[in-house]
């Protein structure tokens, strides 16, 4: 019985070959993953502009790689199967030649080629497509659809075998292959964003898009305390003169508390019959269809479900309850669009900051201020669930609900490094606030 050693030879695994040999193999394949990369992120950079004839009639890319780059793009993922393809018959043959093709220090020949396969044959031509999208996608046409239908039997054969366990599950393969991602969109748009395609608007605007399936009703409503309502009981002729002097054009009528909201009144209906004297001594509440129906939501309805809920009832207003039936804020169109493109200020609007550098390491900020705008003002995380704004995360430090005789009183934030002072109380929140950074023991 002959030794292992006489084993392996005769099945031809005790020596080495030709490294010259195994290295021009993997040269070569790197290159083909290089172009085949390059082509692919050239051919993904493209819009249904770029492949379309301008106004005088040219296109970015000639005739006939305009065909084949138009075939290429209409069916993206039969060429990122292809890339795949080529990258793993890299790695596999890659594998064997430091197998058979050398001798030493096999796992730092594997981490050496898997870093130049990475440099050479993803990232770099990754980048270049991107870059020189037109010129790539037609120079590299040609040869990289070769490529591609080379890898197609291939592909095909195992793109059916790991679509097997798929179909075991009930689901369809070809149904999952378009699918994006939200996580794969907004990757798009950050990298958009940094390369300059995309405005810093624009790339905030998308992303606030997809935050707002996170947040619900109460996370963007006007709290109870601040919602400009009207009693049932004043009459037309006080309503209209205080209507017009304020800044909405949607009132909440109640009857007692503001826990009873009864209808909404609008301006424009207001002033129609404000047109008929009759009406002027006699309470809102008790002229017949005045008021408009108002909407109820719950707390933890999702706003973007609340946002299709009021484009179907056309209403611009919705009044929030929460599991008692308490009326706990106020959420408006204009409050969904404002989570989408920013603050909305019109003509009548008195922009409010509330908060403010006022010099030698001040800050001046008010207690209506979200935990959130507050910390990225003092470069501080603050981690608080339990609260969103500046006053009810104080309140908690304070111990008790604020008084007038809490004018003056400093809170110091060890966690934040930063004194509050409190210089006013409106009702029972902290009102404005002089901020500094807490001295050094």
């Amino acid at each position: 019985m002959g030794s292992m050693e006489d084993t392996a030879g005769e099945y031809g695994m005790g020596e080495s070959t030709d490294p010259l040999l195994w290295i021009t193999i993997c040269v070569l394949l790197i290159l083909v993953d290089a172009l085949q990369m390059a082509y692919y992120s050239a051919v993904n950079s493209l819009s249904d502009g770029d492949l379309e004839p301008d106004e005088d009639g040219n296109t970015l890319i000639r005739a006939p790689a305009l065909d084949r780059v138009r075939k290429d793009y209409g069916n993206i993922t039969r060429l990122l199967r292809a890339v795949w393809f080529w990258q793993i018959l890299t790695a596999a043959l890659g594998c064997a030649a430091i197998t058979l093709g050398f001798s030493g220090n096999r796992f730092l020949l594997a981490a050496g080629l898997a870093l130049v396969i990475y440099l050479f044959g993803l990232a770099l031509p990754n980048y270049l497509g991107k870059l020189y999208d037109g010129k790539l996608a037609g120079a590299l046409s040609g040869i990289c659809s070769l490529f591609t239908a080379i890898s197609v039997p291939f592909t095909t054969v195992l793109s059916f075998l790991a679509g097997l366990p798929v179909r075991a599950a009930g689901a369809d393969p070809k149904s999952l292959e378009g699918e994006v991602t939200e996580d794969e969109i907004l990757s798009m748009v950050n990298e958009g964003h940094e390369q300059g395609a995309i405005d810093e608007d624009e790339a905030e605007m998308i992303s606030n898009i997809f935050e707002l399936d996170d947040k619900q009703a109460h996370d963007i409503m006007t709290h109870r305390g601040d919602i400009d309502a009207l009693d049932s009981t004043v009459v037309l002729d006080d309503a209209v003169r205080y209507m017009v002097n304020a800044p909405n054009s949607r009132f909440p009528v109640f009857e007692g508390t503001i826990d009873n909201i009864t209808g909404a009144l609008y301006l424009k209906d207001a002033m129609l019959f404000y047109l008929k004297e009759q009406y002027h001594s006699q309470a809102i509440g008790q002229i017949p269809h005045l008021l408009r129906e108002v909407k109820f939501i719950p707390e933890t309805v999702d706003v973007d479900e609340l946002f299709r809920q009021m484009q179907e009832s056309r209403k611009q207003m919705a009044i929030v309850v929460n599991e008692y039936g308490e009326t706990s804020g106020l959420v408006t169109m204009e409050d969904i669009l404002e989570e989408i493109v920013g603050n909305i200020l019109d003509e009548y609007d008195n922009e409010e900051k509330l908060i403010a550098k006022t010099g030698d390491g001040h800050l001046r900020m008010n207690g209506k201020a979200l935990l959130e705008d507050v910390g990225k003002a003092l470069g501080k995380t603050i981690d608080q669930e339990d609260y969103d704004t500046l006053s009810g995360y104080l309140t908690e430090k304070l111990g008790h609900i604020p008084t007038l005789e809490d004018r003056g009183r400093v809170i110091e934030d060890r966690s934040l490094g930063y004194l509050f002072r409190i210089l006013s109380i409106s009702g029972t929140m902290i009102g404005w606030l002089d901020v500094t950074r807490a001295q050094d023991p």
